[in-house]
């Protein structure tokens, strides 16, 4: 079994102290919800955005979103060979079910994620399809065991495709920037797919192939 993290991602929803902001305020009567239970949404959210610390890289859960795409329609899912994971700046941890068909409109995704956060799960027909924990990257990896490999554009050069399966493979859910969660004493190998940066579906998608 291979496990996909997908690590300090950013998706969370609208911090307490940006809730009275009008464009925030614009969403929630859009959405007919309390400000605190949507999503932060750096292109709808831009200017409250600028008050919070690493504003320039939050109310990103469009990344998450084409990385889950990739990762749970995937043929390694749909056998049983990969588990896929969300690790967020909060320590959430949203552990998704094979069986989860995640929605394509980035509307209906947003909603998912939502209820998910708000709930603390998501059932559908008596199967858990969704489970959130408060959990660090670092509580995570220990949880699930094995070996770790950090994607990223700092590490070697992946040679050998034959290491990624069976292992936790960890990929930023950020932007850009580095990794901010705390990793001490957790063993890991640093590799990188390509000679340049890629965006984090890109290398959910490369991994998933030679997995």
């Amino acid at each position: 079994m291979t496990n996909l993290v997908i690590a300090d991602s950013e998706i969370e929803l609208i911090p307490d102290r940006i809730a009275s902001h009008p464009s925030v305020r614009a969403t929630s009567r859009k959405r007919n919800k309390k400000t605190t239970e949507c999503l932060l949404d750096s292109s709808l959210h831009y200017a409250a955005m600028r008050s919070l610390q690493d504003g320039g890289r939050r109310g990103r859960a469009d990344i998450v979103h084409f990385c889950l795409l990739l990762a749970l329609d995937s043929v390694p899912s749909r056998e049983g060979k990969l588990r896929t994971y969300v690790h967020t700046r909060g320590d959430t941890v949203m552990e998704f079910s094979p069986d989860v068909r995640l929605p394509k409109n980035y509307n209906r995704f947003q909603g998912l994620m939502e209820s998910a956060l708000t709930g603390g799960s998501v059932v559908s027909e008596g199967r858990e399809l969704v489970r959130v924990s408060s959990e660090s990257l670092k509580s995570l990896l220990r949880r699930l065991g094995g070996s770790n490999i950090l994607l990223t554009e700092k590490g070697k050069q992946l040679t050998d495709s034959s290491l990624l399966g069976g292992s936790n493979l960890v990929v930023g859910g950020f932007p850009h920037g580095d990794f901010q969660s705390d990793l001490n004493g957790i063993e890991f190998e640093e590799y990188s797919l390509y000679h340049a940066r890629l965006m984090a579906w890109t290398a959910v998608s490369m991994a998933i192939a030679w997995i």
